[in-house]
């Protein structure tokens, strides 16, 4: 787009501003993909799973900025597979943890804002890649991360003003030192199903209901 913008994150709230104003994160709009799977789970074991996502996405991090993260018994297999990743294909990534937001027209204020892990190109490809820590991939997991990278692929197209025919895929790194990739528009064709439109559909539920709020915190005043 012609206007630059500026993105602010608030990194413990995971919220995104633009001039004062919050947009939805991308993993906000999505939530309901994740709220059925989730729902059973002790909370403590889901605040420690979202820890060593953490500590893993920013050891891989410095991986990629060529800095040798430090040993930890918890995260070391994940790096194994991670840098067997980085050995098996040739890999020239263009954005490491980027924000990227979208706006229906110009200079509008983001209808949503996300960080994507990867952008670049894997085996001459253009590529967004979404890591995951997953003890194991199931379909909910691989229908979440395709209706995420969905929504960072429309984004990243509008913000570089270019359509490429850009690949999603999940990185998906195991403890014990493997991985698999896994080729989101793949899945995507093999069951006939729109994971964009699935997105899209999800941010309008949010929108009305985001808009229902306002309405309600405005009747109270």
């Amino acid at each position: 787009m012609g206007k630059t913008m500026k993105i602010d994150f608030d990194e413990e709230k995971h919220e995104y501003s633009v001039d004062g104003c919050r947009v939805p994160s991308v993993s906000e709009i999505l939530a309901p993909l994740s709220a059925d799977r989730y729902a059973d789970l002790n909370p403590w074991m889901l605040k420690a799973a979202a820890a060593k996502g953490t500590a893993v996405h920013e050891a891989c991090e410095l991986i990629d900025y060529g800095v040798e993260p430090e040993e930890d018994p918890e995260t070391d297999g994940y790096l194994v597979a991670y840098q067997n990743f980085l050995l098996d294909h040739e890999v020239e990534w263009q954005m490491i943890e980027g924000v990227v937001w979208f706006s229906r027209f110009e200079g509008e204020t983001p209808l949503y804002a996300g960080t994507l892990d990867r952008f670049g190109k894997v085996d001459g490809v253009p590529t967004i890649v979404d890591i995951k820590t997953y003890a194991s991939l199931s379909s909910d997991s691989q229908l979440a991360a395709s209706c995420q990278t969905a929504l960072y692929r429309d984004a990243l197209r509008q913000m570089r003003c270019e359509e490429e025919d850009e690949r999603r895929a999940i990185l998906h790194l195991r403890k014990d030192g493997t991985y698999r990739l896994v080729d989101l528009d793949k899945w995507d064709d093999e069951r006939g199903f729109s994971s964009k439109d699935t997105a899209w559909m999800l941010y309008a539920i949010w929108n009305n209901k985001d808009k229902a709020r306002k309405t309600v915190r405005k009747g109270k005043k």
